[in-house]
């Protein structure tokens, strides 16, 4: 659950981080300021629990109902909800099908009626999901609620991308994008420590709860300036901000807002620009299909995908659905639902770990050295598939080590690079694109995990994993760049001008 929780947060972070030409507010802002942003964040982080709980629902789903795991009590009380083979891997792989359905309807409304609103009605969908499985009596009243919740969490990335960075200060800016990493890694762990106490369905129930609190705590919340602006509603805009600053007064807040209002005054005239030219729809897209071809952006956009492959086998996406079924199969000495919990534990420490020491250790030596523990370890737990009669604190402590290592390296590389390596103009679009692919490659690993385990066994399919791991440790010796401490220039420069990873070091002087 991990890498589509770092494919929010790195959503979040590739707009969050500040480019070079953005204005930067001259009002230096107190403790108020800071404490007025700090409880939009925590509002906010309730919809990323929700997220993050969403995530960790088909682990949860098939770890109960899977035909291979069902109790006997389960079987006797829900004969009608036992699934198959192929029905669980479609809820183990729908999420990412129709995640991003959800995030091209939420990027139409997020503009259209505000950044607030669209939070709001995205409670509605995780509320239905875990209301359709409260309720389930067939497989696909099941799928049905799984369908709301991808929905639901491709429509979150839109509005909390746009509202945290439009709210917040620079100097804070970051420090809430860490929090908001944690908190959908929480919502993982929450479920899963529910998931541990009680049976499935009151799982739902409780889970259901988030949602609704999320609405309330949202509605409290003031309306993004920028959105505000952009409508001419410069009152509630002024209002907006000086919420957001610890209620400032008007004169402390006009530096800040009068930037703001440039800015979008700005867009607005290139806007009208660009329209004005008369260029056709035709003419239009064969322009911007031509700007994608240029290598600055072609071999970025390669590479990520690329990395996106190498992560999702490394981080164990495919499997996490059925990891009840695995866990169970290598014999581990606790319970299967307690391990899950340590897998959550483990996916906050290293996701903490790893954005309080990137910039000490710098991008790519982190996600070789991740990638290479992973290599290994994932062989190990092939070879502990082999020999299942092993101690099963063995394969335990592997699971731990692989689970710790891809989420603190190799599992967030790809989303912090796609914040840095598109030029500025075609950021957004190509990050959309990504993301959007990201999606697509989970859900195909994913859907056909079950397909892969037919025909290779659990070490056949380990031994695979490893495989692709070791080539992915290649290619990133070979062509992933450092970026730390890298202007967005200096690498828009690099892929323009086909330069070598090795020798694209950080700067000493920054380094030292």
């Amino acid at each position: 659950m991990d890498e589509p929780l770092n494919a929010a947060n790195g959503s979040l972070q590739k707009d969050l981080i500040k480019d070079e030409a953005e204005p930067e507010s001259t009002v230096q802002y107190g403790f108020r300021s800071a404490s007025s942003q700090i409880t939009v964040a925590v509002a906010q982080n309730f919809l990323l629990v929700a997220l993050g709980m969403s995530f960790g629902m088909p682990t949860v789903i098939l770890g109960a109902l899977d035909h291979k795991v069902a109790t006997n009590q389960t079987r006797l009380e829900s004969p009608d909800l036992i699934m198959n083979d192929e029905e669980s891997s479609w809820l183990g792989s729908i999420l990412f099908l129709f995640h991003p359905v959800g995030a091209a309807i939420s990027g139409y409304l997020v503009d259209s009626i505000g950044r607030k609103k669209v939070m709001i009605i995205v409670c509605f969908p995780f509320f239905l999901g875990w209301m359709f499985l409260y309720y389930a009596q067939s497989v696909t009243t099941i799928m049905i609620g799984t369908i709301a919740m991808g929905i639901g969490l491709g429509f979150c990335e839109g509005p909390i991308i746009s509202y945290l960075g439009e709210v917040c200060e620079p100097r804070i800016r970051g420090a809430l994008t860490l929090l908001t990493g944690v908190s959908g890694n929480m919502g993982v762990l929450a479920i899963f420590f529910i998931n541990a106490l009680v049976d499935w369905r009151t799982t739902s129930l409780i889970s259901s709860i988030i949602p609704l609190l999320a609405i309330v705590m949202l509605l409290f919340l003031p309306e993004s300036p920028t959105w505000l602006i952009s409508k001419g509603r410069m009152a509630d805009a002024e209002q907006s901000l000086r919420w957001l600053r610890g209620w400032s007064k008007k004169d402390k807040v006009r530096v800040e807002f009068d930037q703001i209002v440039r800015g979008i005054e700005k867009s607005s005239k290139d806007a009208n620009r660009n329209a004005s030219r008369n260029i056709s729809k035709i003419d239009k897209i064969r322009n911007e299909l031509n700007y994608f071809k240029r290598p600055e952006i072609i071999r970025p956009f390669n590479m990520l995908i690329i990395l996106f492959f190498v992560t999702v086998i490394s981080a164990f996406i495919p499997m996490r659905p059925y990891l009840v079924e695995v866990f169970q199969t290598f014999g581990l000495p606790l319970k299967s639902e307690w391990v899950l919990v340590l897998t959550g534990v483990l996916g906050i420490t290293g996701s903490l770990i790893s954005s309080l020491t990137v910039n000490k250790f710098g991008k790519r030596p982190m996600s070789l050295w991740s990638t290479g523990i992973c290599f290994v370890f994932t062989l190990l737990l092939a070879i502990c598939a082999m020999n299942l009669h092993w101690p099963g604190w063995i394969p335990l402590t592997v699971f731990c080590i692989c689970f710790w290592i891809a989420g603190y390296g190799i599992l967030a590389l790809p989303w912090m690079l796609m914040s840095e390596i598109f030029p500025i103009e075609i950021r957004g679009v190509a990050c959309g694109i990504c993301a959007a692919l990201n999606s697509l490659i989970s859900f195909f690993v994913t859907k056909t995990y079950v397909n892969t385990m037919a025909w290779f066994g659990l070490h056949g399919t380990l031994f695979l994993y490893s495989f692709v791991m070791g080539v992915g440790f290649v290619y990133m010796y070979f062509y992933v760049p450092e970026t730390e401490d890298r202007t967005l220039q200096e690498i828009t420069d690099f892929f323009s001008e086909n330069g070598s990873a090795r020798s694209f070091k950080r700067p000493q002087s920054i380094h030292k």
